[in-house]
């Protein structure tokens, strides 16, 4: 699951794939984080904006986005 979220960080920042690790900051704006909500949307999951938010790197919004799906 991890790897698909790392893919849909990186198609939210318009950055290319294999771009975003684990790791890695989080240097997305408030347009990303809309655009990675719906992205997640399609596939049934639901975060708020004020839970990515608080992400401060790759690897909280892998363990938020874990924590909504299970």
């Amino acid at each position: 699951m991890s790897k698909e979220i790392l893919d849909l960080i990186a198609e939210a920042k318009e950055a290319d794939e294999g771009s975003v690790n684990l790791g890695d900051q989080l240097d997305w704006d408030s347009i990303a984080v809309v655009t990675f909500m719906a992205l997640l949307s399609e596939r049934d999951i639901s975060v708020s904006a004020d839970g990515l938010n608080k992400c401060d790197t790759v690897d909280d919004v892998v363990a938020l986005v874990a924590a909504k799906s299970a």
